[in-house]
């Protein structure tokens, strides 16, 4: 990956000063398989240090997660032993400040053997700190006052306010579902919720037994959880973080099922 310091839109109109893995909020997301040895450089384009934190990864911090200078790499590689679905984030002093900018993302672990057949989607949230507009083009910075009285201006999926309101998910009715979802904060839990469904299991950091019969799961900051579910019909069914205070402020989306009444064929 590279690091970039980029605008990033994160609602119509309000553009951030964002600091990213490979120019995107969130970074790209990464797929392996348990046993899968990840062999990862980071190279920083930055203008300050940066560095990598993988939670899917057992080893030395000291050695792996060290600062890289800009215009400087690092290099190492883990074994993804554990199966779930885990995020990464840059390390580096003010962590909070790094993940805020928006320098994070998923890494899913797939179990040997695979998962059942579902349609697959992955969702970040985490949040957004901005100060007054700045300079002709309006820009934004992090207000670290905000971080750290963990008091969002705009709380996401994938990068970008009711991103997904605004342009549904498709998926399929009657038909297994499933949700990767990554809490990357750095502040906000997530009590993520499907509007018209109950999940059929979620699986707590996405390995061992699931639980069952859940309306609603509490991922905390840094944490992940994978649901399964099936939507019932046609019809718009809206994700959120049932923490309404957050969802308000962006963290909402629907899902898209089949072709809802009203709509054209």
């Amino acid at each position: 990956m590279i690091t970039a310091h980029v605008r990033h839109e994160v609602a119509p109109g309000i553009v951030y000063d964002a600091w990213t893995f490979d120019s995107i909020v969130p970074g790209p997301t990464i797929r392996v398989t348990a046993g899968d040895t990840v062999d990862f450089t980071l190279v920083n384009r930055g203008p300050i240090p940066h560095s990598m934190d993988f939670h899917a990864a057992e080893i030395a911090p000291d050695r792996a997660y060290r600062n890289v200078m800009p215009n400087d790499s690092v290099q190492f590689r883990f074994v993804a032993r554990v199966p779930g679905a885990f995020m990464y984030h840059c390390g580096t002093a003010p962590v909070a400040s790094h993940i805020a900018n928006g320098m994070y993302g998923a890494l899913l672990v797939d179990p040997k053997g695979g998962r059942p057949a579902a349609d697959e989607y992955v969702l970040v949230q985490s949040e957004f700190y901005m100060t007054a507009p700045q300079g002709r083009d309006s820009l934004r910075g992090m207000d670290w006052g905000k971080v750290l009285n963990a008091s969002p201006d705009y709380v996401v999926f994938n990068g970008v306010s009711a991103r997904y309101a605004t342009s549904p998910i498709p998926v399929a009715p009657k038909r297994p579902l499933r949700l990767f979802v990554v809490n990357a904060g750095p502040n906000r839990v997530s009590a993520f919720h499907v509007v018209g469904a109950i999940f059929d299991r979620v699986y707590v950091d996405g390995f061992g037994a699931p639980l069952r019969g859940l309306q609603t799961w509490n991922v905390p900051v840094g944490g992940g959880a994978i649901f399964d579910l099936t939507l019932a019909e046609d019809g718009y069914y809206p994700f959120v973080t049932h923490a309404f205070a957050d969802a308000t402020k962006g963290g909402v989306g629907v899902l898209r099922a089949g072709t809802p009444a009203g709509t054209a064929h």
